[in-house]
């Protein structure tokens, strides 16, 4: 039997099936239109769907570009949490808890999000497509990067990740994972959460 996770999963990838955009963009193209100086950041919010909770998991704050492989992710509700990534590794530090560091090859999840969101802020479509097979969708005004990771170890957990965007905007990252979750990580002034659903949440990052 399919369980609720998968279901879910499924659902949300039907979502970008059943609205296809026009021809391609150039992908080089449009990924050297998403890079950004050093420092910038961007707020987010984060919707966690799984079986393995009995709701879905919401949290906000700021993700931060320092420059290739440095990365900072920043939980400011309903907790504090700050994850900085440099290279393969990175800190976790919680408040009211010790910190502790993380190899990012035991977390496929969050290095997957993590690499290909800093190769986006960085504009590097070479750098992209060492850990991703890339697909276009949309147009240079609104478009749709479809990244199916390459490693065997990262595809065992990661099935596929979608980034939707607008002109030189990304607006939403959504990880589909091989246990049927999905985490949809809205972006900037999408970074609102109105419905906890991932089919609300993605025609959101979709929309016009």
């Amino acid at each position: 039997m399919i369980g609720t996770a998968r279901l879910l999963s499924v659902a949300a990838l039907a979502v970008f099936a059943s609205h296809p955009l026009a021809a391609a963009p150039d992908t080089t193209t449009l990924i050297a239109s998403l890079a950004r100086e050093a420092p910038a950041s961007i707020a987010f919010a984060e919707v966690r769907f799984s079986s393995l909770l009995r709701e879905p998991l919401i949290v906000s704050g700021n993700l931060a570009y320092r420059g290739p492989g440095d990365l900072e992710r920043q939980v400011t509700h309903p907790y504090l949490e700050t994850t900085t990534v440099r290279g393969e590794s990175a800190r976790i530090e919680r408040e009211g808890e010790r910190p502790r560091t993380l190899a990012l090859r035991h977390a496929p999840e969050l290095k997957g999000f993590l690499s290909a969101f800093g190769a986006l802020l960085a504009g590097d479509a070479a750098g992209l497509e060492k850990g991703f097979i890339v697909a276009a969708r949309g147009d240079d005004s609104l478009w749709e990067l479809e990244l199916t990771p390459t490693d065997p170890r990262t595809r065992r957990r990661v099935q596929a990740i979608v980034v939707n965007g607008r002109d030189d905007e990304p607006r939403c990252v959504a990880t589909f994972d091989e246990q049927g979750g999905v985490s949809v990580v809205l972006l900037g002034t999408t970074a609102v959460v109105p419905d906890p659903s991932p089919d609300e949440l993605l025609a959101q990052c979709r929309a016009e």
